[in-house]
C-alpha cells in the first residue's frame, strides 16, 4: 500500500476530496479512520454513496487500521488516509503504525475552537493530539487544495 496523503478534513467525502484530491494522487483507497463512523450504519451508508466508483471507500477503528496500515494489507495501491480530526491519527500511533506528516484542510469552527487558518479550527483536544503528534516527529501542513501551497504549521500548532 502506498500512503499517498494523511488528510484531516471534518467533512470527509467531500467535493474537493473527490473532485481534487483523488485525481491529484490518482487514488484507488480512500481509508476512513474513526472510532465512531465504523458503527454508523447510515453515516457509512452515505460516505460510500459520495464516492466516486472508481475509488474504493473503506473505513475503519483505530485499532484495525493501524493493524492493517503496519501489515500492508493493501501493497501496492494508491491510498489516502482521511480522518475527521488529529485524535485518531494519535491513536494508531498509540497502536504502532506512526505516519510522517498530515495535511489539515477544513475542519469546522466550534465552541472552544481556535482558528489557525482561513478554514481551519482546533479544539484544545485536537491542539493536545497535534503536539502529541509533533512530539513523536509528524509533519503538520496545511493544504485545502492540491493549487494552494502547502504551509508547515508544526512549530505554530506546537506554540499555541
Amino acid at each position: 500500500m502506498a500512503i499517498l496523503d494523511v488528510r484531516i478534513d471534518d467533512r470527509l467525502i467531500h467535493g474537493q476530496v473527490c473532485g481534487a484530491w483523488i485525481p491529484q494522487f490518482q487514488l484507488q483507497r480512500i481509508a476512513i479512520v474513526d472510532d465512531e463512523i465504523v458503527n454508523d450504519e447510515q453515516r457509512k451508508m452515505a460516505l460510500k454513496f459520495g464516492c466516486p466508483e472508481h475509488c474504493k471507500l473503506s473505513i475503519f477503528n483505530t485499532e484495525k487500521a493501524a493493524d492493517k496500515f503496519i501489515r500492508k494489507i493493501d501493497e501496492g495501491i494508491r491510498v489516502m488516509i482521511l480522518c475527521n480530526s488529529p485524535v485518531p491519527i494519535l491513536k494508531m500511533a498509540e497502536y504502532g503504525y506512526e505516519v510522517p506528516f498530515i495535511t489539515v484542510g477544513n475542519i469546522s469552527n466550534r465552541l472552544g475552537a481556535v482558528q489557525i487558518a482561513r478554514n481551519t479550527f482546533i479544539s484544545p483536544e485536537e491542539r493536545d493530539a497535534f503536539v502529541k503528534l509533533i512530539d513523536r516527529g509528524v509533519k503538520v501542513y496545511i493544504q485545502n487544495v492540491p493549487n494552494d501551497p502547502r504551509e508547515d504549521v508544526t512549530s505554530k500548532l506546537k506554540n499555541l
